[in-house]
C-alpha cells in the first residue's frame, strides 16, 4: 500500500501544501468549499499526517493511547494497571479505547487517537498484519504491540510464550484422572492458537480424543454455553477435565456448572489460562497458566515510553515466561 503524503492530497484537491496544512492544523482559516474538499479527500486516503504524531504547534503531547478488545474481560484490566504503574510516574495519561473484538472498530480507535496527537500507542491487536498495525506504522507514532507476535523486524510487542504454557498445562492435565477431555479453544486469537497447540502437542490426542468446543469469547459466553455442553457430553455422570484456554471463559463455565449442581473439580475439573487476578478469588479457585499480565503491561510501556522519550528505534521482542498455577478446580482429592 502506497504511503500517502501531503503532496498527493495536495496534488488530488488541486491547492497548495499550505492549504492542506491549514486544513488539518487551522481549518477555521479556510474557506468551507475547499475545506470540505480537502477533508473528503484526507478521509478517502485514511492521510495521517505525520506533523499530527510529532506534534502540532510545539505542543507536548502527554498522553498513552491504549486498544483492547473489549473492557469487562479482567485481563486487560491488569494490562492496563501495569501500563498505568509505569506512564504515571513519568507524568503521562492513559487514553483506554476498546474494539469490542471487531477490526473495523479497531481501525477507527487507532485514527482516532492519531489525530488527537496521542504521543504512543498501545495495541492488543485482532492479529498481527491487521489494518490498524498497517495504520500504525505508516503514522510514525511511536507503538508496541500486546498479546501479540509478530515477524515484522520494525515492531516490538511484549506476549506470553503461549505455546509453552499449552505444555505446560498439558503436562498437568496428564496427571489428572478423567474420562473424557474438553478443550474449549474460546477464539482463533494467534495467542490462543498458540496455546492450544502447546498443548494438544504434548497430549496423547488419538487416546483421549478430546472434544473441540468453540465459539466462546466472554464470561456471557462461558456461563451460557455450559448448559449445553454439559447435556451434549453428559457431564453430570462423565468424569471430565477441561481445558479453556481463557480465565474469563473458564470461570464463566464454573459458575453455571455450580448453579446445576454439578461438582469442581470431583465431577469435572476446569482449567483456564491467563490468571487474571480474580482468578484466586473466584467461587472455585481457578487452576490455569499465569501470563505475569501485569508486568507484560509494565514492560510494554516501558519501552514504548523509551521510545517517545529517548528516542530509542531499537525494536524489542518481549516473551514473557509462563507459571503453571495449581488451583481448587483441579486438585485431586
Amino acid at each position: 500500500m502506497k504511503h500517502i503524503t501531503i503532496d498527493d492530497i495536495a496534488k488530488e484537491s488541486g491547492v497548495s501544501k499550505s492549504t492542506v496544512s491549514r486544513v488539518i492544523s487551522r481549518p477555521n482559516l479556510v474557506k468551507e468549499e475547499t475545506r470540505e474538499l480537502v477533508l473528503s479527500i484526507i478521509d478517502k486516503y485514511s492521510y495521517i499526517p505525520s506533523a499530527l504524531a510529532q506534534g502540532l504547534a510545539g505542543l507536548p503531547m502527554k498522553n498513552i493511547g491504549f486498544v483492547v478488545d473489549e473492557f469487562p474481560n479482567n485481563f486487560y484490566i491488569d494490562l492496563a494497571d501495569g501500563i498505568d504503574s509505569v506512564i504515571t510516574a513519568r507524568k503521562y495519561t492513559l487514553q483506554v479505547m476498546s474494539s469490542l473484538w471487531h477490526p473495523d472498530r479497531e481501525l477507527q480507535n487507532i485514527r482516532s487517537m492519531i489525530k488527537s496527537r496521542t504521543a504512543g500507542i498501545l495495541l492488543s491487536p485482532s492479529s498481527p498484519d491487521c489494518e490498524a498495525v498497517e495504520l500504525l506504522k505508516q503514522s510514525n507514532i511511536p507503538f508496541v504491540l500486546l498479546n501479540c507476535r509478530t515477524e515484522d523486524p520494525e515492531i516490538s510487542y511484549v506476549s506470553c510464550d503461549n505455546y509453552e504454557g499449552g505444555r505446560l498445562m498439558a503436562e498437568y492435565v496428564k496427571t489428572l484422572d478423567f474420562q473424557q477431555l474438553v478443550i474449549l479453544p474460546v477464539s482463533d486469537h494467534q495467542t490462543v492458537v498458540d496455546r492450544i497447540e502447546g498443548f494438544e502437542d504434548h497430549i496423547d490426542m488419538k487416546a483421549l480424543r478430546p472434544i473441540l468446543y468453540s465459539n466462546a469469547k466472554t464470561y456471557q459466553d462461558g456461563y451460557h454455553i455450559a448448559q449445553s455442553m454439559a447435556e451434549t457430553y453428559s457431564l453430570k455422570t462423565k468424569k471430565t477435565c477441561m481445558f479453556v484456554a481463557n480465565d474469563y471463559v473458564a470461570i464463566g463455565v464454573i459458575v453455571k456448572l455450580l448453579e446445576m449442581g454439578i461438582t469442581i473439580p470431583d465431577q469435572v475439573a476446569v482449567a483456564g489460562f491467563d490468571d487474571i487476578r480474580i482468578s484466586a478469588m473466584c467461587r472455585v479457585p481457578l487452576t490455569t497458566v499465569s501470563q505475569s499480565v501485569y508486568d507484560m503491561g509494565r514492560i510494554a510501556a516501558e519501552i514504548l515510553l523509551d521510545n517517545i522519550t529517548q528516542n530509542k528505534t531499537e525494536v524489542v521482542k518481549h516473551l514473557t515466561e509462563p507459571r503453571l498455577m495449581v488451583r481448587e478446580s483441579t486438585k485431586k482429592t
